[in-house]
C-alpha cells in the first residue's frame, strides 16, 4: 500500500510539473506564436496571406479592403500604445521578440526545475565569472609601465588585457612594430584603452584595442606616424594637403606644466595643456573645401589625416614624457571661445566633418586628455551645447569645465 501510495505521488507530481511548464511556455509565446501552435495541433492548413488571395480566382479582394485592413491595423496600434488596457495587454504579450528565443525560453521553463524565466543578465554575469576565473588560471604576461598603473588590481588587469590579445600582440612583435613605434604599441598605451571605461572592463577594452589595430591596418596610420618623426616631433605637418587643413584650427602646444591629478588623488601626473582658438576655428571654409565636387584642395580623408598626424604627434611627446618622469602624461585641452559664433556650427559641418572627426579621435585615442576647460564662453555656448554633445562620449562630457580663465 505505501509502495502504491508513493507511485500515486510520483504519477501527480509529474502531471502537475508538465502543466506548469506547458502554462510558463505559453506566457512566454507572443499571440502569432501561439495562433500558429493552435492552427498544428489542429491540423489545419495555413491561413492565406494577402498575396494568396489576390492571386486566387475565387478569392479576390479589393484595394479598398486592404486599405480598410491597414487602417483596421493602425487603429489597433494606437489603443495598444495610448489606453490602459492596451498598455497591460503589450506587456502580457512581448516577453519575448525573437522566435529563437520563444524556443529557448518555452524549453527553459519546461524542462528546468526552476520555474522563472531565462535571465540574460544571470547569464552575463556567469559568463564574466567564468572568463575571470579562466584569466585567473593563466599565467599573467609582464608588463613594463607598472609604474604607471594606480593599484595591484589595475596591473592585474593589465596583464589579463595582453592575455585576451596575445596573438595581436604576438603579430605585432613578429615584424618589431614594438621597436618601431614604442608609443602606439606599448603597454602604456594598453593602459589608456584599458582607462576608456570606468569600471576598468578587460574584455571591453581588449575589443577596442584591436578595433584600434584594424583601424590603423586599414587607414595606413603608420605612414602618418613615420612623418611624424620626419617633422622631428613638431606639430606642423610636412604634407601640402595637412597644412591647408591645419591653417583653419589654429592651436598652440608650446606649454608645458606639472599638477596634483584630480582623477587620482595623491597621484601626480605631467600634464601639457593645448591652447585651442576655437572662436577663430574655419569651419565655413574647411566645410566648402571638403564638400565641393570638384576640389583639389581638401578631401574628409586628408581632414582625418590632418588629426590623426596632431594626435599621434601628441601621443609620442606624452609617451617620452612619461618615460622621462616616472609619471602618467595627459593633456589639458583649454578652449578659447571668443568670436565663437552659430556660423561655426552649420549643419553640414556638425553631420558631414564634425561628427566623423570626433568618433575618430575618442574611439582611437582613449585618455588623451585629462581635463577640457572652456574659457570666455559666449552667450550661444547653450546652442553649442546641444549641437555638440550628442557627439561626445559621456567620459569627455565629465571631463568638460568652464571657466573664465586659465591659470594653467
Amino acid at each position: 500500500m505505501a509502495h502504491s501510495g508513493l507511485s500515486t505521488f510520483y504519477v501527480l507530481s509529474f502531471i502537475a510539473h508538465l502543466i506548469c511548464g506547458v502554462l510558463a511556455f505559453r506566457v512566454h509565446l507572443q499571440p502569432s506564436a501561439r495562433s500558429e501552435l493552435r492552427r498544428v495541433h489542429s491540423h489545419q492548413a495555413p491561413p492565406l496571406t494577402n498575396q494568396h488571395r489576390l492571386n486566387t480566382p475565387t478569392a479576390l479582394r479589393s484595394e479598398k479592403n486592404d486599405l480598410n485592413d491597414e487602417r483596421a491595423k493602425s487603429t489597433r496600434r494606437r489603443f495598444l500604445r495610448t489606453t490602459r488596457k492596451g498598455r497591460r495587454r503589450r506587456r502580457r504579450y512581448t516577453f519575448i521578440h525573437q522566435e529563437s528565443h520563444v524556443t529557448a525560453a518555452g524549453a527553459e521553463s519546461l524542462f528546468s526545475l526552476s520555474w522563472w524565466p531565462y535571465s540574460y543578465e544571470m547569464a552575463t554575469k556567469s559568463s564574466t565569472i567564468r572568463n575571470e576565473q579562466y584569466l585567473n588560471s593563466l599565467d599573467l604576461l609582464p608588463i613594463d609601465c607598472g609604474w604607471a598603473c594606480v593599484s595591484n588590481t589595475e596591473q592585474i588587469q593589465l596583464q589579463q588585457m595582453k592575455l585576451l590579445l596575445r596573438s595581436e600582440l604576438k603579430m605585432i612583435t613578429d615584424v618589431n612594430l614594438h621597436e618601431k613605434y614604442p608609443d602606439v604599441y606599448s603597454d602604456l598605451r594598453l593602459l589608456r584603452f584599458l582607462r576608456k571605461s570606468k569600471d576598468r572592463d578587460v574584455t571591453s577594452a581588449a575589443a577596442r584595442y584591436r578595433s584600434f589595430l584594424q583601424w590603423r591596418e586599414k587607414n595606413e596610420v603608420d605612414s602618418i606616424r613615420d612623418m611624424v618623426e620626419d617633422c622631428n616631433g613638431s606639430f606642423t605637418p610636412t604634407a601640402v594637403r595637412l597644412q591647408t587643413v591645419a591653417a583653419h584650427f589654429p592651436m598652440n602646444f608650446d606649454y608645458l606644466v606639472q599638477e596634483t591629478d584630480e582623477l587620482n588623488e595623491g597621484d601626480k601626473s605631467l600634464v601639457k595643456p593645448a591652447i585651442l582658438n576655437v572662436g577663430e576655428f574655419d569651419t565655413r571654409g574647411i566645410t566648402e573645401k571638403i564638400l565641393a565636387s570638384n576640389s583639389d584642395d581638401v578631401e574628409l580623408e586628408d581632414f582625418l589625416n590632418y588629426w590623426t598626424f596632431l594626435y599621434e604627434s601628441i601621443h609620442l611627446r606624452l609617451y617620452q614624457q612619461s618615460l622621462q618622469f616616472g609619471q602618467m602624461t595627459f593633456l589639458d585641452e583649454v578652449c578659447d571661445l571668443s568670436g565663437l559664433s552659430l556660423q561655426q556650427f552649420s549643419p553640414l559641418f556638425v553631420t558631414k566633418v564634425m561628427s566623423p572627426w570626433l568618433k575618430m579621435t575618442q574611439a582611437y585615442y582613449p585618455e588623451t586628455t585629462r581635463r577640457i576647460y572652456i574659457l570666455h564662453p559666449p552667450a550661444i555656448i547653450k546652442v553649442a551645447w546641444k549641437l555638440v554633445t550628442p557627439l561626445l562620449s559621456q567620459g569627455t562630457i565629465d571631463k568638460i569645465r568652464f571657466d573664465r580663465k586659465f591659470d594653467g
